[in-house]
């Protein structure tokens, strides 16, 4: 939604927060808005991090991200001729994990509270929404920054955002729960994707949304899951195998490259490789996401969907 900056009808903490965050569009309150904006981020502890990224840029890749998992469909992709069915991505991962997860299909309790881990979070939003149906859900990221943002949320509900419209034209929007989540559910953690905690309890259901790609060592990322997942529990993982060396050392992506006698190497082969000593692949489907740079300008992207169940080890 887009903050009207005046008759805000929240309690006094939500008005704070946006206020906080620059919500305010009176002129009146510019210096208090950005006095407290600023503040705000230093509290959280988004400060310019240690590889030389400004403050903005921080704050710009929060601000990306909370559009990315809390905006509604209008507010990002307004036109009538649109692939608006690419806004649905993280409701489509959580719909794969809640289909194939067979703890959810056991309706005796005997098995206890239902779990999810998400690896690689972000800001939160497909955490809170695996919180619908799993009784506990933990989100892992290895940005604090992304970190601090979801458990804003999580304590206040709202969270406003910087949305970019033309050139150096902006608007600031709110991001906020639905009110049929338990934040009761969650836990966000800050750590490196490639060395989980080894303190994980193992899950009945892991989500891994357009990760792989980021990490340094994809591969080991991979070979932890079968620690980290349930015999009969699933993985769901997506990505979409934009591979770049500013990520991840070519010797170290999964697939996208020629081996010898220009025999091409796939992504999805790569990943098999690894998940097959220990998972049987269930499922695989193309989910398309979009993600809004400004008011006319998108990314279309297309993420290879795959659901993988563990096997029980051998007596």
């Amino acid at each position: 939604m887009l903050v009207p900056g005046y008759n805000l009808k929240w309690s006094k903490r939500h008005t704070v927060v946006a206020l906080a965050l620059g919500a305010s569009a009176s002129a009146a309150y510019t210096a208090y808005r950005l006095y407290r904006y600023h503040g705000y981020f230093s509290r959280a502890g988004i400060r310019p991090i240690s590889n030389g990224d400004s403050y903005f840029e921080v704050k710009r890749a929060v601000d990306e991200y909370l559009q990315f998992h809390y905006s509604t469909q209008q507010e990002v992709l307004p036109y009538c001729h649109a692939p608006k069915e690419a806004l649905q991505f993280i409701d489509q991962l959580v719909l794969l994990c809640e289909r194939n997860c067979l703890a959810l299909q056991d309706f005796t309790g005997e098995q206890g509270q239902v779990t999810a881990l998400d690896l690689g979070c972000a800001v939160g939003g497909s955490s809170f929404a695996l919180a619908r149906a799993f009784q506990s859900v933990v989100g892992v990221d290895s940005s604090a920054h992304f970190i601090k943002a979801a458990q804003v949320l999580q304590r206040e509900g709202v969270l406003a955002f910087t949305t970019i419209e033309e050139g150096d034209i902006t608007a600031t929007r709110l991001a906020q729960l639905p009110e049929d989540v338990d934040v009761d559910r969650i836990k966000f953690l800050q750590a490196d994707l490639c060395r989980l905690p080894t303190n994980l309890v193992q899950f009945d259901a892991v989500l891994a949304a357009n990760v792989l790609e980021r990490l340094p060592d994809p591969a080991n990322f991979l070979d932890q899951l079968s620690t980290l997942v349930k015999a009969n529990g699933i993985a769901v993982l997506a990505s979409a195998f934009s591979w770049s060396e500013k990520c991840t050392p070519k010797d170290s992506w999964l697939g996208g490259f020629y081996k010898k006698a220009n025999e091409p190497i796939r992504s999805l082969d790569g990943m098999k490789q690894h998940m097959e000593p220990h998972f049987d692949l269930i499922e695989q489907e193309d989910l398309p996401y979009l993600i809004r740079q400004h008011a006319r300008k998108y990314e279309w992207g297309v993420s290879c969907c795959t659901v993988w169940r563990r096997r029980r080890d051998k007596a």
